[in-house]
């Protein structure tokens, strides 16, 4: 699209005429893999690649060529001030910062993660700017939602044996999550009463009367199936407005209609309604949050109900009480790897995540694989101290500008000590442990440097296994102005690389070091296996069925 583009027509002027300083900023742009835009002259005119053209939504394609104030003119007024500050030859960062945008035709809460870099011509005079940006919605969205269900989680358990209060408890959390859930109504189902309100934030129970959602209640307790409703503004006229997103008071206009169904149940107990927030696409990650509350919920009401029924059911009290564990451990899983962010692997790679067992804590271990412009790869497992949210918070900036650094640097060394003084002005992120290298695929290259890591373990095709203990040096943000070693190996063709965290060696009845001889062996064995099959076969074997503490790993393989 760059190459047909008529540019002529745009006050960049013909290509031929383009300056060398253009012609290389517009090189760079379009080669890098990382969402990149510049905004070139007076008049801000954009080009764009390819991995920045999705954030644009409905914008693109139109938007290549025009002028930055004018294609994002509903966010200009929280751009221009950085602008003017590259202008002025002095680069720009802001993460996770709210953006209200309306690319698909509505005001959308949106977060980023962007850098803005001046291009200066020969002379130094700025003649435009490099915007490299990540979309960080997803994540923000995802920690926002956790902490929601971690609150539902923690509920304590109903001793008065009372259902209708037991969704009036949980009502209460998901007032506090407005953001989210800007008006929400439990329904229970029960042979003497039928299926009624007895619960409501956001609208009031007498007001439902001529609507259509008693009868998409009914549909769902009926089939154990999901409804949605549009026009809620127009069913329930006077009490939509009830929106609490950042982005300001909008009415309500859909809900999703959620049967209160517990594991091993097949009969729904009543559904849960949430109106949706008119600011946030309802996209898949949106509906799995509405039916991890709407278990919540409806584990909540079991429980009460079991109380109401007789106390004597014990052996059935237990078997929910393990469905609960179940359930709970799968939200950890769901959502610390929305956390960590859909990871699209190239070939030879697999990783794997897995919370401790009984938990619905959130982890600080991470992985990541970097797509480096060079055609290399880096690569990172850390493990923060702690558990929770706030372990995953801090995970989550380790994440982000351990990627920013390796796009910037080649080094392992460079970017741990960068993440060191990063590390110091984060709370929480001291004593991190880090473990970071590049990978060159075509040369079988490895450099690594590790930040009081477990080492990492290379095993080759003939079965000999070597652990990357050259570059160990402390944790981060221990000592100040730590010069971090590095080391450098060659992978022989065949070679098979684990990068883990501590939870996948360490166990309270062994060792460390007899956990990783554990991880060799296995390792060892499975060398000749597909990447993907490894790590379900080392989650097998090294892990079994409970994990003591949470784990993540990765695992490439260099090809022959």
């Amino acid at each position: 699209m760059v190459l047909d583009h008529d540019w002529s027509a745009t006050p960049l002027g013909s290509e031929r005429e383009w300056s060398s300083t253009l012609r290389g900023a517009v090189s760079t742009c379009l080669n890098s893999r990382f969402p990149t835009l510049l905004m070139w002259g007076p008049e801000l005119v954009m080009v764009y690649n390819d991995g920045y053209a999705p954030m644009l939504g409905a914008r693109h394609p139109d938007a290549l060529g025009r002028s930055a104030p004018v294609v994002w003119a509903d966010i200009w007024a929280d751009l221009a001030p950085m602008v003017a500050e590259v202008m002025a030859g002095r680069a720009t960062y802001s993460e996770d910062l709210l953006l209200v945008m309306t690319r698909y035709g509505f005001e959308e809460e949106t977060y980023f993660s962007f850098s803005f870099s001046p291009v200066v011509e020969p002379g130094g005079q700025v003649a435009g700017l490099l915007d490299t940006v990540v979309e960080t919605t997803h994540r923000v969205l995802a920690a926002r939602r956790m902490a929601v269900l971690q609150k539902l989680g923690s509920l304590p358990r109903s001793v008065h044996g009372n259902a209708s209060e037991a969704a009036a408890a949980a009502l209460r959390v998901l007032a506090d999550a407005r953001s989210d859930c800007p008006l929400g109504l439990v329904y229970l189902a029960g042979p003497e009463l039928g299926t009624r309100p007895v619960a409501a934030h956001g609208v009031a129970l007498d007001d439902l009367a001529g609507s259509l959602l008693p009868e998409l209640v009914e549909k769902a307790v009926a089939t154990g199936e999901a409804q949605t409703v549009t026009g809620l503004d127009l069913l329930l006229p006077g009490f939509s407005s009830v929106g609490a997103s950042p982005v300001g008071e909008t009415d309500v206009h859909t809900a999703v209609v959620l049967p209160l169904t517990l594991a091993g149940q097949s009969t729904p107990n009543g559904a849960l309604v949430l109106g949706t927030s008119p600011h946030l696409r309802l996209d898949e990650e949106y509906r799995v949050f509405l039916t991890l509350a709407a278990g919540q919920v409806a584990a909540a009401v079991a429980d009460a109900r079991a109380v109401e029924q007789e106390r004597r059911r014990a052996d059935e009290r237990a078997e929910l009480d393990r469905a609960r564990s179940q359930f709970l451990t799968e939200v950890a899983v769901t959502f610390q790897r929305a956390v960590l962010g859909p990871t699209l692997l190239p070939d030879g790679f697999a990783v794997h995540y897995e919370p401790a067992t009984g938990t619905l804590e959130v982890g600080g271990d991470w992985y990541d694989v970097v797509d480096l412009p060079d055609g290399s790869y880096g690569v990172v497992v850390g493990d923060v101290v702690g558990a929770g949210l706030s372990a995953a918070a801090v995970m989550g900036q380790l994440r982000s500008a351990g990627r920013a650094l390796l796009l910037e640097s080649r080094s392992p060394a460079h970017v741990l000590a960068a993440l060191d003084r990063f590390a110091a002005l984060v709370p929480g992120a001291a004593v991190s442990t880090v473990f970071c290298a590049v990978i060159d695929p075509a040369s079988g290259s490895l450099r690594y440097s590790s930040a009081g890591h477990v080492p990492g373990i290379v095993v080759d095709a003939e079965g000999r296994s070597s652990l990357l203990e050259a570059a160990a040096s402390l944790p981060l943000a221990v000592v100040a102005d730590l010069r971090r070693p590095e080391a450098e190996l060659e992978l022989p063709p065949g070679s098979t690389l684990l990068l883990y965290t501590d939870g996948l060696v360490e166990r309270r009845d062994q060792g460390l070091d007899e956990g990783m001889a554990r991880a060799v062996r296995a390792l060892t064995s499975g060398r000749s296996l597909p990447p993907a099959v490894l790590a379900d076969v080392l989650t097998r074997e090294l892990l079994g069925d409970a994990p003591d503490d949470d784990v993540a790993f990765l695992l490439y393989r260099r090809g022959a």
